[in-house]
């Protein structure tokens, strides 16, 4: 349920980026793009808060999602083309979400051995 709250959430935040962030034609195309990819997001941000059991799909999870969020911050990429700094934004967000991954799952491993040992955590 959890999941499907991330999802509308933040699709309708996408929504209100595709809404507002056009000039006076009215683009229902770029609309739409927003919204799913912010549907997107919510989905990915849902399905790692959601997990029980840490798996390596994890890492693929926040990788994915960062890299989304990170395509959002192309106008810092100091390139000239539009492609290649949406290109390298998300290739960044996807290296800091592969290693938020790497260190949440190792964490929770961590707290799951500790668990099973009979240590408080």
């Amino acid at each position: 349920m959890k999941k499907i709250f991330w999802t509308i959430g933040v699709a309708l935040v996408g929504f209100w980026f595709g809404w507002f962030g056009q000039a006076y034609p009215f683009n229902f195309a770029l609309l739409v793009i927003f919204t799913v990819w912010g549907a997107c997001i919510g989905y990915g941000f849902g399905s790692i808060f959601t997990q029980r059991i840490p798996t390596r799909r994890l890492i693929i999870e926040w990788a994915i999602t960062i890299a989304l969020v990170g395509s959002l911050l192309f106008p810092f990429v100091p390139l000239r083309l539009l492609l290649a700094q949406v290109g390298v934004a998300a290739a960044m967000g996807a290296l800091v979400g592969t290693l938020i991954g790497t260190f949440q799952l190792k964490l929770a491993r961590h707290k799951l051995q500790a668990a099973e040992l009979g240590h408080p955590r």
